[in-house]
């Protein structure tokens, strides 16, 4: 993709063609399935039990990190960071569009993570069993809200920030990194299943899949066409 198609889109990535819509549909349905056929097995499933090993000796560090991120990225913490980066990339970076390209993928991801919650209605792991840090007793596990906002926010900076090849390899196993992170710091606590945080990668990732067709063909293109954006955009330096 050229340097000026790139900034009518706002991503440095195409994924224009509609068939990724179906394709994240199918993705997505496939893994609420998979978070249904996990609750079918009932709490003390068989993955109960990496939890409970993680629950033996638990580190003060690790405890200390996994709480920081369990409220860092909490609702309010998640939107405020996501407003930071969209801040910087609008005004810091002088790209509007790619601010907004950024703040709707990071949208998408997290927000298909409810959609899941509500579809699967599963229960959190027995706290009496691993015993559980964080009081969490709402039929909310599968999947796992940080961890979708942690693939959203890698993948964002991904399509959205990254501009080059090298960029986006950089991009993408620093995103890699903070997602098992994410991912390890939920079950650390015990408020996850492990099927939970990896259900939770792939909705996010399908979910944005299904929208990069609509934000490239129909969103972005009219957005460029604003006299806000196209103002803003004449007026600001863009990176080679």
């Amino acid at each position: 993709m050229d340097l000026a198609a790139s900034r009518q889109q706002g991503t440095s990535l195409g994924l224009r063609s509609w068939y990724w819509i179906p394709a994240g549909i199918i993705i997505f349905a496939g893994a609420v399935a998979g978070g249904m056929t996990a609750k079918s097995l009932g709490p003390f499933t068989p993955e109960l039990g990496l939890d409970i090993t993680l629950s033996h000796g638990r580190s003060a560090a690790l405890v200390g990190i996994s709480e920081l991120i369990n409220y860092g990225i909490s609702p309010p913490g998640a939107i405020v960071l996501s407003l930071l980066l969209c801040s910087w990339l609008w005004w810091g970076r002088g790209m509007p569009l790619q601010a907004v390209a950024f703040g709707s993928v990071v949208a998408v991801g997290w927000l298909s993570s409810t959609v899941g919650k509500i579809l699967v209605s599963r229960s959190r792991p027995p706290g009496e069993a691993v015993t559980a840090l964080v009081p969490e007793t709402r039929l909310d596990s599968f999947p796992s809200g940080h961890t979708a906002f942690a693939t959203a926010m890698a993948l964002a900076f991904v399509i959205v920030v990254a501009r080059t090849r090298a960029q986006r390899i950089v991009a993408l196993g620093l995103g890699a990194a903070g997602v098992i992170l994410v991912a390890f710091s939920r079950l650390y606590l015990g408020v996850h299943y492990l099927s939970d945080v990896a259900g939770s990668v792939v909705i996010s990732t399908a979910a944005i899949l299904a929208w990069l067709p609509l934000w490239n063909n129909l969103i972005a293109p009219r957005l460029a066409r604003t006299a806000l954006i196209a103002r803003l955009e004449r007026a600001q330096p863009h990176d080679p």
